[in-house]
Protein backbone atom coordinates (compact mmCIF):
# COMPACT_ATOMS: atom_id res chain seq x y z
CA UNK A 1 0.00 0.00 0.00
CA UNK A 2 1.18 3.62 -1.04
CA UNK A 3 1.04 6.82 0.90
CA UNK A 4 -0.12 9.50 -0.91
CA UNK A 5 0.51 12.80 0.34
CA UNK A 6 -2.70 14.32 -1.34
CA UNK A 7 -4.24 15.54 1.92
CA UNK A 8 -5.26 18.90 2.31
CA UNK A 9 -5.57 21.36 5.30
CA UNK A 10 -8.62 24.07 5.09
CA UNK A 11 -10.30 26.63 6.24
CA UNK A 12 -13.94 26.18 7.06
CA UNK A 13 -15.80 28.48 5.18
CA UNK A 14 -19.29 28.41 7.22
CA UNK A 15 -20.71 30.63 9.81
CA UNK A 16 -21.28 29.87 13.46
CA UNK A 17 -20.84 32.57 15.87
CA UNK A 18 -17.56 33.42 16.06
CA UNK A 19 -15.44 31.22 14.20
CA UNK A 20 -11.34 31.18 14.49
CA UNK A 21 -9.45 30.71 10.52
CA UNK A 22 -6.26 29.43 10.07
CA UNK A 23 -3.38 31.76 10.43
CA UNK A 24 0.22 31.51 9.08
CA UNK A 25 2.83 32.95 10.60
CA UNK A 26 4.89 32.53 7.58
CA UNK A 27 5.84 36.46 8.02
CA UNK A 28 6.67 35.85 11.27
CA UNK A 29 9.25 32.75 10.96
CA UNK A 30 10.89 34.39 7.64
CA UNK A 31 11.43 37.64 9.55
CA UNK A 32 13.27 35.53 12.91
CA UNK A 33 15.31 33.21 10.18
CA UNK A 34 16.66 36.09 8.28
CA UNK A 35 15.21 39.43 7.97
CA UNK A 36 16.52 39.94 4.48
CA UNK A 37 14.98 36.58 3.58
CA UNK A 38 12.52 37.25 0.53
CA UNK A 39 9.60 35.16 -0.59
CA UNK A 40 11.11 34.37 -4.07
CA UNK A 41 14.15 33.32 -1.98
CA UNK A 42 12.18 31.27 0.03
CA UNK A 43 10.58 29.76 -2.62
CA UNK A 44 13.69 28.68 -4.40
CA UNK A 45 14.92 27.42 -1.18
CA UNK A 46 11.97 25.06 -0.42
CA UNK A 47 10.87 24.34 -3.92
CA UNK A 48 7.83 25.77 -3.67
CA UNK A 49 5.73 28.02 -6.39
CA UNK A 50 6.28 31.66 -5.19
CA UNK A 51 2.66 32.08 -5.68
CA UNK A 52 2.47 29.57 -2.76
CA UNK A 53 4.68 30.89 -0.74
CA UNK A 54 2.81 34.35 -1.18
CA UNK A 55 -0.49 32.76 -0.61
CA UNK A 56 0.51 31.58 2.71
CA UNK A 57 2.25 34.51 3.49
CA UNK A 58 -0.19 36.80 2.89
CA UNK A 59 -2.85 34.82 4.63
CA UNK A 60 -4.97 34.74 0.88
CA UNK A 61 -5.43 30.94 0.92
CA UNK A 62 -8.31 28.44 1.07
CA UNK A 63 -6.36 25.03 1.57
CA UNK A 64 -2.46 23.58 1.83
CA UNK A 65 -0.77 20.90 0.70
CA UNK A 66 0.50 19.09 3.68
CA UNK A 67 4.27 18.31 1.68
CA UNK A 68 4.17 22.22 1.44
CA UNK A 69 3.73 22.55 5.25
CA UNK A 70 6.63 19.46 5.61
CA UNK A 71 8.09 21.35 3.21
CA UNK A 72 7.95 24.76 5.27
CA UNK A 73 8.49 23.13 8.72
CA UNK A 74 11.70 21.28 7.78
CA UNK A 75 13.04 24.72 6.13
CA UNK A 76 12.23 26.65 9.68
CA UNK A 77 12.65 23.94 11.98
CA UNK A 78 9.28 24.19 13.41
CA UNK A 79 6.12 22.29 14.22
CA UNK A 80 2.74 22.67 12.43
CA UNK A 81 1.80 24.39 15.97
CA UNK A 82 4.65 27.29 15.11
CA UNK A 83 3.62 27.66 11.41
CA UNK A 84 0.09 28.18 11.56
CA UNK A 85 -2.50 28.98 14.56
CA UNK A 86 -5.83 29.68 14.93
CA UNK A 87 -7.38 33.66 15.19
CA UNK A 88 -10.32 35.01 15.00
CA UNK A 89 -10.69 36.91 11.72
CA UNK A 90 -10.87 40.30 13.26
CA UNK A 91 -7.21 39.39 14.62
CA UNK A 92 -5.58 38.46 11.43
CA UNK A 93 -3.49 41.56 10.30
CA UNK A 94 -4.61 42.24 6.43
CA UNK A 95 -1.45 42.45 4.40
CA UNK A 96 -1.55 44.37 1.09
CA UNK A 97 -1.83 42.60 -2.02
CA UNK A 98 0.33 44.68 -4.56
CA UNK A 99 -1.97 44.69 -7.46
CA UNK A 100 0.20 44.11 -10.82
CA UNK A 101 -0.25 47.43 -12.60
CA UNK A 102 -0.43 47.26 -17.11
CA UNK A 103 3.40 48.39 -16.73
CA UNK A 104 3.92 45.25 -15.02
CA UNK A 105 2.10 42.85 -17.51
CA UNK A 106 3.00 45.19 -20.78
CA UNK A 107 5.41 43.40 -23.42
CA UNK A 108 8.89 44.42 -23.53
Amino acid sequence: MSYSKSCMIGTYGGTIGTMKKLYCRLGVLMAEKDPQLSQRQLAKEVGLDITTINRLFTNNFGRVDIATVEALCNYFDKGVGELFEMRKPEDIPQRKIRKRSTLDTAPL
